[in-house]
């Protein structure tokens, strides 16, 4: 992977037409990382981080490196170095004499790890290198706090059953202080005997509320597009349970977040009769929505912009899993060359590959079935996803 990126750098024009371009090197070595991630059917994350795993390592862990490579060293072993790599580095202003101690500390973390890696089990290296990184840190305290305040980010992991786990990265005074207000709650409502949730349910139920600002002027106002076929909604809003023809008959339709997880019927049911804070679609036809406008006008409107987000769900490029609902409406043929803005001429593509399509020589098909082949400069070619 690396040797491929470090081509690419040195031969932006096998990737990028006209390398003239100040960003030339940069289009073309996430042209490189698109390709060996369809390649390789890893993500396009998964690549860059094996990359800069390599490119760190090789430059600042030889001892490690070599062990890795020859398959005496855990690579896990070789990721938490380089993540010890960037806690004592020096910062970009330093002095000389700082740049010193810098190589220094790499060093001495080398030497370290490589001997480790022989007979420490996972548990005890982790314990080692925080030890050694702890004394070998040339910033302060509150200098290594500012620094890791900037890495704070929230994100959503979807696992199985219609649910979600909900991360957010925030000072640790802070995650306890949100913790102990939900555990407080908690407690005083799970006094009430009419509670049937546990202590850990009514937590969780707590968190998501106050997060989407349930019962406040500032209640969540965003778009999730759910979609509920009527006859699925049909036999299960009544709360009775559905009959097991029935139920046979409606095994091919499933109540979706799009772009998402399924929904059991009943959850499908009470998010289409209760709440507002969902933008609700039938998948039955519906009329009297213009969602063809021609060359009238060059910006999709918000009726096609919701129709295109319900068909693809996620971005129309092949592997590509980032939501239609943040996507680019994406004319397939360009309008500047006589491209129509109508629904079957539109299509989602995520900001990433957006970019992609119109700064490197990666070619861009339309399907029959609405899906887009890539084809990269070195001549991949993705096959066409199998159906559900």
């Amino acid at each position: 992977m690396l040797r491929v990126i470090r081509h690419a750098r040195r031969h932006p024009e096998l990737y990028v037409d006209g390398i003239e371009d100040a960003r030339a090197v940069e289009y073309a070595e996430r042209a490189a990382v698109m390709d060996l991630a369809l390649r390789m059917a890893m993500s396009e994350e998964h690549v860059r981080g094996q990359v800069f795993l390599a490119e760190r390592a090789q430059a600042h862990l030889p001892g490690l490196w070599e062990r890795a490579v020859t398959g005496f060293a855990a690579l896990y072993l070789l990721g938490r170095a380089v993540h010890a790599l960037g806690l004592v580095a020096a910062p970009g202003d330093a002095t000389p004499e700082e740049r010193a101690a810098e190589r220094a500390a790499f060093a001495e973390i080398d030497s370290a790890c490589a001997q480790w890696s022989e007979t420490c089990s996972p548990g005890s290296f982790n314990r080692r290198l925080k030890r050694l990184t702890g004394r070998l840190r040339p910033l302060s305290p509150e200098a290594c706090h500012a620094r890791a305040m900037r890495d704070r980010t929230v994100w959503v992991e979807d696992i199985d059953g219609g649910m979600s786990w909900y991360h957010a990265l925030v000072p640790s005074h802070e995650a306890r202080a949100a913790f102990r207000r939900a555990t407080s709650t908690a407690k005083h409502l799970s006094k009430d005997r009419r509670e049937g949730r546990t202590r850990d349910q009514i937590r969780a139920d707590l968190s998501s509320a106050w997060l989407r600002g349930v019962g406040t002027d500032t209640a969540v106002k965003t778009k999730v597009f759910v979609t509920i076929p009527v006859q699925l909604l049909t036999a299960a809003r009544d709360g009775k349970k559905i009959d097991p023809a029935v139920q046979n008959v409606l095994a091919a339709e499933q109540a979706e977040v799009v772009g998402g997880d399924s929904i059991d019927p009943v959850t499908a049911a009470q998010i289409f009769t209760d709440t507002t804070a969902f933008h609700r679609v039938i998948t039955d036809p519906v009329e009297g929505v213009i969602l063809d406008m021609d060359r009238r006008t060059y910006r999709p409107t918000k009726a096609q912009r919701a129709w295109l987000i319900l068909k693809h769900g996620t971005c129309s490029c092949d592997g590509c899993e980032r939501l239609a609902a943040d996507a680019d409406i994406d004319h397939r043929r360009p309008w500047a060359a006589g491209g129509r803005t109508n629904t079957d001429s539109l299509a989602p593509l995520c900001p990433h590959h957006h970019t992609h399509r119109h700064r490197t020589r990666t070619r861009y098909r339309s399907r029959p079935n609405d899906t887009i082949q890539l084809t990269t400069p070195t001549g991949h070619t993705t096959p066409e996803p199998p159906p559900f």
